[in-house]
This record gives structure tokens, sequence and C-alpha cells, in this order.
């Protein structure tokens, strides 16, 4: 099932529903231009309820698997990405102060809220920075073993060599 792409998310908290499923991938085209490409529908569970002091809340979690580039060897790797997703729905940038703390803010000036987009951002900010292959799987050459290098003949020139040779 495929998840809403607007909703009213204060609507939703006082109602204490919970939405799953899933959102294409054409329609994530700043993900797109992040990696390599996407290669299977972002799924995303969430639920949305009230704190106790009845300020709306959005906690859940999503994953899609995209393919990036090993840093290693700079072939393509599929990865999975997945996001917990824990938002606090706030009128304005003046009401951020007041976000619980384990809580980012989720600003909705109207009230109706695109979805896909915040999604979208918490799935850009799990992204690994650097993507490598698991050891043993990389064929890049610049990956070493231990057994190539051999510290015993490995000679470190220090700066201080020129004064050790002037103290004698």
């Amino acid at each position: 099932m495929s998840l809403p792409t607007q909703i009213d998310p204060r609507k939703l908290a006082l109602q204490g529903l919970a939405l799953e499923g899933e959102l294409a991938a054409k329609g994530l085209t700043r993900l797109g231009e992040s990696v390599e490409a996407i290669t299977g529908p972002l799924k995303a569970s969430l639920q949305f309820s009230l704190d106790e002091s009845r300020q709306p809340m959005v906690t859940g979690k999503a994953s899609v698997c995209v393919d990036v580039i090993c840093q290693r060897c700079l072939d393509i790797m599929n990865i999975e990405v997945k996001a917990a997703i824990a938002l606090q729905v706030v009128w304005s940038e003046d009401h951020i102060a007041n976000v619980a703390p384990d809580y980012e803010p989720w600003i909705v000036v109207d009230k109706i809220a695109d979805l896909d987009v915040v999604i979208e951002d918490e799935i850009l900010l799990a992204l690994p920075i650097v993507n490598y292959h698991k050891i043993g799987e990389c064929t890049g050459s610049a990956l070493y073993r231990k057994a190539d290098i051999n510290l015993e003949e490995a000679t470190v020139d220090s700066p201080f060599s020129v004064l050790q040779q002037l103290k004698s």
C-alpha cells in the first residue's frame, strides 16, 4: 500500500493513527541525486500520537535499498538505509525551543504537510558518509592485507634525525 504524500499530522495525532506503506522511487528526486540508484521502494511505518503535554508526535522507521559507490574499489554496492523517525510537530520556528529532547522539530505551518518530503529528509540524514564493501568483498587495489605489509622493513624518517646527526 502506498503512503499518502500530503497529510494533516495534527489530526492524525489526535486520532492516534498509524500509517504503514511505501513511497515510489520516482518521487524521491533528492535521494536519487545522492546515490547511484534507488533499487526498491521506500518503506515506512509511522505512529502518530500526542505526548503528555498534548503535543503531536510522530515516531517510526523507514528503510530503502540503494546503490552507492565503494570508496575503496569504486564499484557499485547495494546497501539498505534505515532511519529511525522521532518528530514533534510545531507551528513555527518560535516553538522549536519547546521540542522534547529526544525529538526533532517538524515545522508544519499550514494544516497540510508533505509526508514524502519529511521521510526523504530522514533517509538522507541516515545515508552513510562513506561507503565501503565488507572486508574480503572489496576488489580495490587500495585495500592492503596485513601480510602484504612488512613492518620490520619500514623505516620511519624522523624529522629530528638531522638533530641527532648534529649532536654527534
